[in-house]
């Protein structure tokens, strides 16, 4: 009986967590531009930072993800944006024909 209790307190505890952050104002909403540009800036200078730490601990693992993000990046450019492919034209090569044994 008490597991159950311990279960029911956890599964309360996180629907009132889940509804908290639902109805939680958007802390962006109310910004100003400049405000806004500040708030990026620190984000962009807080990332680049742990970057660098990474770097400095674990230089293969960061080249390594670099390198990964690239390649992901090459694969999802769409069908259009590459050129035609020219084919070659069936004038220049002479049609095959069956051998007979």
């Amino acid at each position: 009986m008490l597991v159950f209790g311990i279960l029911l307190a956890i599964f309360l505890a996180l629907v009132v967590g889940l509804i908290a952050i639902a109805t939680r104002k958007d802390r962006y909403a109310e910004m100003t531009k400049e405000e806004f540009q500040k708030e990026a800036e620190r984000s962009t200078m807080l990332g680049a930072g742990v970057l660098g730490l990474h770097k400095v601990l674990q230089p293969k693992r960061v080249e390594y993800i670099l390198q990964r993000d690239k390649h992901v990046e090459a694969e999802e450019t769409e069908s259009g944006d590459r050129p035609p492919q020219e084919s070659k034209t069936p004038a220049t090569n002479p049609p095959l024909r069956p051998r007979n044994n």
